[in-house]
């Protein structure tokens, strides 16, 4: 579908419109004694439901939203999913009232293998089932809530795809007997995936999500869909309404394809081609790599960027936005992600 859409916008020679696009707001905890980097309270939540409302956005299950771009059919000009991570209990205890007062739409990715382990922790099947009621779609988020591109020791591709494979169709399985045949959305546990993964979930059926900033749109990968995270300082209106109206470049390739880079690796760089630059002017792109802004190296329909400060080890992403001609305020967004690994091949969690 992505590739008809690029040769069709290439061959009319017409002006380039905006991309559909989706801002997927992701959370974790709802409440205020829990860790505030993955926390919302309450509160936050109904002002960001009530935001939306106020502000006219049509708010869709992540099944409709693929169904729809599947189908070529086009969503509404400010359209938001909602998804939760890892079930927590107080997602229930807390949201519980905001979810039935709003009956918006949400998906909760849940590891089957942690609601057995740790009961007192996560919801039960019988709180997911009474979320259904209000709008919850359950999804996967793997069994174990693990670095699923880790190998271990001595473990060579074939087992680790078998054994990553059965963490993920375990999974499924026991949330499809429990609540129902559930569309194969996957949630990678920290956002962390590689090419390897995505081919394999692919193979099965799987559209997957990540954590690294921007919109969903039609030319987003299908194993590597954007959303922003709302919690802590990302829970802010003032700065979540930009991210919530902002628009998908449209991608035609971005390079590299791994997040991984080695730990010599200080100072990576990443390209990524797009259909038309139409809609926005180059020269007013910046990418921001912490508190570093760079500059792009544009070269016709391909921009280069080199950061310049060394980055961390861990997860990092820069973003990279640029105002649109057409939609006077919205900007669009792509970010890219980076794992710098340490000497071991590892990094926190």
């Amino acid at each position: 579908m992505r590739f008809i859409m690029v040769l069709l916008a290439l061959l009319s020679g017409v002006a380039w419109a905006a991309p559909s696009s989706v801002a997927i707001l992701q959370y974790h905890h709802i409440g205020d004694d829990t860790p505030r980097v993955t926390s919302v309270t309450a509160e936050e939540l109904e002002a960001h439901f009530a935001w939306l409302k106020d502000n006219n956005f049509t708010v869709l299950s992540l099944a409709e939203i693929q169904q729809r771009f599947d189908s070529g059919e086009p969503v509404p000009e400010y359209t938001a999913a909602i998804t939760i991570d890892d079930g927590w209990r107080n997602v229930y205890r807390e949201g519980l009232e905001v979810f039935k007062k709003y009956e918006y739409p949400f998906t909760i990715f849940v590891n089957p293998k942690l609601m057995r382990e740790a009961s007192s922790q996560y919801m039960s099947w019988e709180q997911l089932l009474e979320l259904q009621k209000y709008g919850a779609h359950i999804a996967n988020h793997s069994n174990s809530h693990w670095h699923m591109t880790w190998r271990y020791e001595n473990e060579c591709e074939q087992a680790w795809r078998e054994r990553v494979l059965a963490d993920v169709l375990d999974a499924q399985e026991e949330i499809d007997k429990h609540l129902g045949e559930q569309p194969r959305h996957l949630a990678y546990p920290y956002g962390e995936y590689d090419v390897a993964l995505e081919t394999m979930l692919a193979e099965h059926g799987f559209i997957a999500f990540g954590q690294h900033s921007g919109p969903w749109t039609p030319y987003s990968p299908k194993t590597a869909i954007p959303r922003f995270p709302a919690s802590a300082q990302y829970a802010n209106l003032e700065t979540l309404a930009t991210k919530l109206k902002s628009l998908g470049l449209p991608l035609v390739a971005a390079e590299p394809k791994e997040m991984l880079v080695s730990s010599d690796n200080l100072t990576p760089s990443f390209r990524v081609e797009v259909v038309s630059t139409d809609d926005f002017n180059p020269n007013q792109m910046n990418c921001f790599a912490g508190s570093d802004v760079l500059q792009p190296r544009w070269d016709g329909n391909i921009f280069h960027v080199q950061l310049r400060k060394e980055l961390p080890i861990g997860r990092s992403r820069v973003n990279c936005t640029v105002p649109s001609v057409s939609e006077e305020g919205r900007f669009y967004w792509y970010s890219h992600p980076f794992i710098r690994a340490d000497q071991r091949g590892r990094w926190p969690d």
